[in-house]
């Protein structure tokens, strides 16, 4: 028994070895996380448009199109708690900061926290680890790379040629634009539609208790913003209008009065292109982003709408 438990003891101390060298290498690999915080923490003087919201602003935004000195934070599901704690952490240090672009759609007045979807879960992770975002203690599950299996040995391959070799994929491009929805070389209606039935299903609220909260956190960025003296706009991207057709009217509606009373309370600018019939094909990625070519010419409208970028 006793050597049966000290074989046991050693086999368990290599294994949390060879985890914890796994999870260091893996945290030396660029991410576009890591990458935003150290951007904002050396130019953040210097930003006069910031970027937030999810993946509708991620990827359909360029910072580079709309003038000097515009920079992204958004990212992939990023809800607006994580918009609010982000612009609330630089804004001291944004000296020069004259508009903010915020995301308002289908999707961020209704998604659940990140920690309740178990899709999503693993997200967190990126915010405490390489963020510094201080919302789950550093004990949690949210403070370690190997906590989500999946992700993590997917990661630790690139991680570890990356240590030998130096070569990277940033999933952002220098300003923080999502770079990897590029312009599809055909539109397929078929694939389009089964795509916009799950979709839709996603981001259907099933716990209007959210709304309130993220609601809140939309009014703290717009309040914050107008504290300030800094220009919001709030702006719902094109989607493909099969997928529109599938979404609540309900919650349709219930986003257009929550912007309203944004708008009322903050004096917040809003741009609606949800149905813009100038998009249409290739210039959408799947049913709720845009592609690359999409993203360029949304940017392009909003810079001629709202201009002073």
């Amino acid at each position: 028994m006793k050597r049966f438990l000290t074989y046991s003891s050693l086999f368990l101390a290599v294994m949390l070895g060879i985890i914890g060298v796994a999870e260091i290498i893996t945290r030396q690999y660029p991410n576009s996380y890591a990458y935003k915080k150290q951007w904002m923490d050396q130019n953040a003087a210097r930003v006069r448009t910031l970027v937030l919201g999810g993946s509708h602003t991620y990827y359909a935004v360029k910072p580079d199109l709309l003038g000097a000195d515009a920079f992204s934070l958004a990212n992939v599901s990023q809800p607006p708690e994580y918009d609010f704690w982000l612009l609330n952490s630089y804004i001291g240090r944004c000296k020069n900061l004259k508009t903010v672009i915020m995301v308002a759609d289908e999707a961020n007045f209704f998604d659940k926290p990140m920690e309740d979807v178990p899709i999503e879960w693993y997200r967190c992770r990126y915010y405490r680890i390489y963020m510094g975002y201080p919302k789950h203690s550093k004990c949690s599950k949210y403070n370690f790379e190997c906590t989500d299996i999946g992700t993590f040995t997917r990661k630790l391959p690139p991680a570890i040629k990356y240590l030998f070799t130096g070569e990277y994929a940033l999933e952002c491009d220098s300003l923080g634009f999502g770079s990897s929805f590029v312009t599809p070389d055909h539109f397929n209606a078929e694939e389009m539609e089964r795509k916009a039935v799950g979709i839709a299903e996603h981001h259907r609220c099933d716990d209007w208790s959210q709304v309130d909260r993220n609601f809140a956190d939309v009014m703290h960025v717009a309040q914050l913003c107008k504290e300030k003296g800094i220009r919001l706009i709030l702006v719902t991207p094109p989607m493909w209008d099969g997928f529109v057709k599938k979404v609540s009217k309900h919650q349709l509606d219930v986003m257009y009065s929550c912007i309203a009373k944004v708008q009322k309370a903050t004096g917040a600018l809003y741009g609606d292109y949800l149905r813009d019939r100038r998009f249409s094909g290739v210039d959408f990625y799947d049913p709720d982003h845009l592609s690359r070519q999409g993203a360029e010419k949304f940017t392009a409208i909003l810079k001629q709408d709202f201009g002073g970028f």
